[in-house]
């Protein structure tokens, strides 16, 4: 009897126990296909342009599964649109942690490790990316831009030139290529990427910022003009347009126009000390001394570096002074 009891209640304790982890196991099950609901939907609204519900979604997903690695990646590329690149970096280093093979996260850590100064590191992390997916063109391109930053300008045009092959509808790239190709002095090769950009994006300040300077710098002034103050009516803040059109006024002797275009420069990248050295030659040629200096000695506190560069650019100013009085 006492036997019998005992065998009875061994089997209801297992049958509770099962029952305890099918419940168990449907609860989990239902965790996370309500993470992915929220992942799902917080993708829809990051294309609606609602970032900041969207982040919201994939924090609820995250918390339903904290191992989502798909919504950690997607929240850090929304950190890092919005600048906020320690957070950005923080869930992309645990995207990877939980799936070493997340190609986009890599993407967008190597994204968030170039704007933090890590060129290196972003490089890195495209190389992965391209190492588990070699036809992924933003890959190429972000690695491109990593290399241009460095300075490596072959690898930045090895690269801009995969990513062009496998998407030609690429504004940014054909306008970082132009860039690069003006760098190596091929300026006829920057116009022609440059207008390619502007043909996909009639809107692409940058575009045509490097047409202008390439125009610019071939001679061509009545090309580079429009494109410049094209650029500068699309935005009044890009200073570039505003430094590469002082260059193309200072080409044609517009000396007072280039101080006040060098002027805008300043006003908005004070640190630019460039624009503080060209400012003070032309405050040289017309004879403003103080002036001159004031912005000779503005550019070396911003950049030391320049003093012996700055130097000669000097004198050759005051040598073409002395001998136009002759």
């Amino acid at each position: 009897m006492n036997s019998r009891a005992t065998r009875v209640l061994n089997l209801g304790t297992f049958c509770t126990s099962m029952v305890l982890l099918a419940c168990m196991g449907r609860a989990e099950e239902a965790r996370q296909v309500t993470a992915v609901s929220y992942l799902e939907r917080g993708i829809s609204l990051v294309k609606r342009g609602e970032l900041d519900l969207a982040i919201a979604d994939f924090g609820i997903a995250l918390q339903f599964d904290p191992n989502l690695a798909a919504a950690l990646s997607n929240r850090g590329d929304l950190f890092y649109r919005r600048a906020e690149y320690a957070r950005a970096l923080s869930d992309l280093n645990r995207a990877l942690e939980i799936n070493p093979r997340l190609v986009e996260a890599y993407v967008n850590r190597g994204a968030v490790r170039s704007r933090m100064g890590d060129l290196d590191g972003s490089i890195s992390d495209h190389s992965r990316a391209l190492a588990l997916n070699p036809v992924f063109p933003i890959a190429y391109h972000n690695r491109g831009v990593a290399n241009y930053d460095k300075g490596d300008l072959d690898g930045a045009l090895a690269d801009f030139d995969r990513a062009l092959k496998l998407n030609r509808r690429s504004a940014e790239t054909f306008c970082f290529r132009a860039m690069v190709r003006i760098r190596r002095g091929d300026l006829d090769g920057a116009i022609s990427d440059a207008t390619r950009a502007i043909k996909l994006k009639p809107d692409f300040v940058e575009a045509y910022v490097a047409r202008g300077a390439s125009r610019q710098l071939k001679g061509d002034m009545e090309g580079a003009l429009p494109d410049l103050n094209k650029a500068i009516a699309l935005d009044p803040r890009c200073h570039d347009a505003y430094f590469n059109r002082a260059n193309t006024w200072k080409s044609t002797g517009d000396l007072t126009r280039a101080i006040e275009d060098y002027s805008h420069v300043i006003e908005l990248e004070p640190r630019k000390a460039d624009a503080w050295a060209k400012r003070g030659l032309l405050h040289l040629q017309r004879g403003e001394e103080l002036e001159a200096q004031r912005d000779f000695a503005r550019c070396l506190a911003l950049d030391k570096t320049r003093e012996m560069a700055l130097e000669q650019e000097i004198q050759a100013v005051r040598k073409t002074k002395l001998l136009g009085r002759q």
